[in-house]
């Protein structure tokens, strides 16, 4: 197959060689324009709009002190750990997550694929129903559109 190639291009008058290979640069270009840059650059700018938005309401929550109140009106069964809080909570709403652990008053917490405004609604529900805070806070958007995400987060009540 490469020879024949080879012997078809040889076949040709230079003139026809430059016009082949301009073509062959210009459609590459244009390929690596629509196939990747673009769609770089857009992925880019939505990011830089959905950053700021989604750090200011994580800031928000960091800053927003705990409801004492309704600390200490937690049933007993919310005095146990924090991880059993969660798993209850999640109940309430009908939904699963991956908990881990990582003390009796530390838990990280694997959010199933949500729109990102359905996971942040249900993480400020579990930070205040649980009164932990969010220590560590991860989100990955896979698909171009950005409309669902898996958030990774670490919630800590303070013993």
């Amino acid at each position: 197959m490469k020879e024949k190639i080879s012997v078809w291009w040889q076949g040709l008058s230079a003139k026809e060689q430059r016009i082949l290979l301009i073509w062959g640069l210009t459609v590459a270009v244009l390929v690596l324009w629509f196939a990747i840059l673009s769609p770089l650059r857009n992925r880019i700018e939505q990011l830089e709009i959905r950053v700021p938005e989604l750090e200011a309401r994580l800031n928000t929550m960091r800053a927003q002190p705990l409801d004492m109140q309704h600390a200490a009106g937690a049933s007993t069964k919310d005095n146990l750990d924090l991880r059993s809080t969660l798993f209850r909570l999640l109940s309430d709403k009908k939904t699963s997550a991956e908990l881990r652990a990582l003390s009796n008053s530390r838990v990280e917490m694997r959010l199933p694929e949500l729109p990102m405004k359905d996971a942040l609604d249900l993480l400020d529900y579990l930070r205040q129903e649980s009164t932990a805070r969010v220590v560590v806070f991860n989100a990955k958007t896979e698909s171009a559109t950005g409309d669902l995400s898996r958030i990774v987060v670490e919630l800590e009540r303070a013993p």
